[in-house]
């Protein structure tokens, strides 16, 4: 995605002071593929790539490659602060740990994950 798909305020502030209005408004897309026309087309493949064999359980399948990479991505932003990374996700800071955890992205304390590069 291009920096321009994004909204300029990651945090945008509202009367209620939580965005939810303006995150309910911004759709992600870039060059006229939405998330969800993504999500429905890896489906489409998934299942055009089956062959007649049973699928996997869809919603773990996809929340889990969804959730991942969001958190990493989440993480790299917020240069590996929880809870800023937390705050940028919309959940509490001890889901995040939970998630990360869960998705062995955190590491022992005092060890910096190493940050991608751009």
């Amino acid at each position: 995605m291009t920096p321009e798909a994004f909204p300029d305020e990651p945090f945008p502030a509202d009367d209620a002071g939580n965005g939810a209005d303006d995150a309910e408004a911004f759709e992600f897309q870039d060059e006229g593929n939405s998330l969800e026309e993504a999500v429905v087309r890896q489906l489409d493949l998934y299942f055009a790539r089956l062959g007649g064999r049973t699928p996997h359980p869809l919603y773990e399948l996809v929340v889990h490659a969804v959730e991942r990479p969001l958190i990493d991505y989440a993480m790299t932003m917020c240069r590996n602060n929880q809870c800023a990374a937390a705050e940028l996700l919309g959940i509490n800071r001890n889901t995040l740990r939970k998630k990360l955890q869960e998705h062995g992205i955190v590491q022992a304390r005092g060890v910096p994950r190493k940050l991608k590069e751009k």
